[in-house]
């Protein structure tokens, strides 16, 4: 379902971490699928919904206290990404019966986190991805799906990349990032 690209995205003008490490985070992954996506994701925030024009794009939802990330896939295919699934999955249950959506929790893909000054080069090596897209506010993100990995472009202070497959995969991508001379943090909360 995830949006196929050989171009990424990077923040301007954040600046890149000090030092190349990666970390386990705590992410969840939710696929929305359906003629009425669109129409189900603004039934749950009245928002616009100007972000979804390209392919991968995604901006930070906030619904009373929970919050996920939303991606734009197409006009019938979205994915949420969240800390917070046990939160939002009645929230989405509830909702989505009012609407043709199917709402698929994925449980069996774990989430990565990595960032440096390496960062940058290390995914285009490693997926074959070249910058593309220059994004202008920290809430926006941007994702593609590269073989078993979903890797998303991210900033706060900093920019950060997170990478989403199957445990067997990640384990490969934690070595190929000690190989290249990341350190491994602490596991993220």
């Amino acid at each position: 379902m995830a949006i196929q690209s050989v171009f990424f995205a990077r923040h301007q003008g954040v600046n890149s971490a000090s030092s190349n490490t990666f970390v386990s985070a705590h992410e969840q992954v939710i696929d929305l699928g359906g003629s009425e996506v669109l129409l189900f994701l603004k039934s749950l925030r009245d928002c616009t919904l100007n972000w979804a024009k390209q392919p991968g794009m995604a901006v930070r939802y906030q619904l009373d206290t929970v919050s996920f990330d939303a991606f734009f896939f197409s006009d019938s295919a979205l994915r949420l990404v969240t800390t917070q699934a046990d939160k939002l999955m009645p929230i989405l249950n509830s909702a989505s019966e009012r609407f043709d959506v199917d709402v698929l929790p994925r449980p069996e893909l774990q989430s990565l986190h990595f960032k440096g000054p390496a960062a940058c080069d290390f995914l285009q090596h490693q997926f074959s991805l070249f910058s593309g897209m220059a994004l202008g506010r920290v809430e926006q993100h941007y994702g593609v799906q590269r073989n078993d990995y979903f890797v998303v472009a991210s900033a706060a202070e900093q920019q950060f990349y997170r990478v989403f497959a199957r445990s067997s995969a990640l384990d490969t991508l934690k070595q190929q990032l000690v190989d290249a001379h990341f350190n491994p943090k602490a596991d993220a909360a």
